[in-house]
């Protein structure tokens, strides 16, 4: 029998608990209310094989929603902006989480804005994490 760990979720659990931490916004499985925030896989990499594990880089999404009542205005702008750069610098080199034992070189890779096509009264902040683990058996 193969013995393996699905170690996407422990990451994707990671991220979760550090934005749970420092955010006061609701971090649900599906965007509702005002704002929310929802995390969730994106991509899972194969960057190398060694003798007893492998490296891998994994992606995942952290989406930031609010919605607006109608009104998009440059300030409904600059809050989601600004919840983006807040998560950004959670996920900065110098902040002080501990990481170790989950992945090494986590970066937000980029934000992405948008607002909703059907819904244009809310705005998103796309926000790609990536970092990279090594898995040894």
């Amino acid at each position: 029998m193969i013995d393996y760990n699905n170690k996407i979720f422990d990451i994707v659990d990671k991220v979760h608990d550090i934005v749970a931490q420092e955010m006061a916004i609701p971090i649900l499985p599906e965007h509702s209310g005002n704002h929310s925030i929802v995390v969730e896989p994106l991509s899972d990499n194969l960057i190398e094989l060694i003798s007893k594990g492998q490296s891998r880089q994994y992606s995942v999404l952290i989406s930031y929603e609010l919605n607006t009542g109608g009104n998009y205005t440059q300030n409904n702008f600059k809050q989601v902006a600004n919840v983006a750069e807040h998560i950004k610098r959670l996920f900065a080199p110098d902040n002080n989480a501990d990481v170790s034992n989950y992945w090494h070189g986590g970066e937000i890779e980029s934000v992405e804005y948008e607002r909703d096509e059907e819904e244009e009264s809310k705005i998103k902040a796309l926000i790609t994490f990536n970092c990279i683990n090594m898995e040894v058996s």
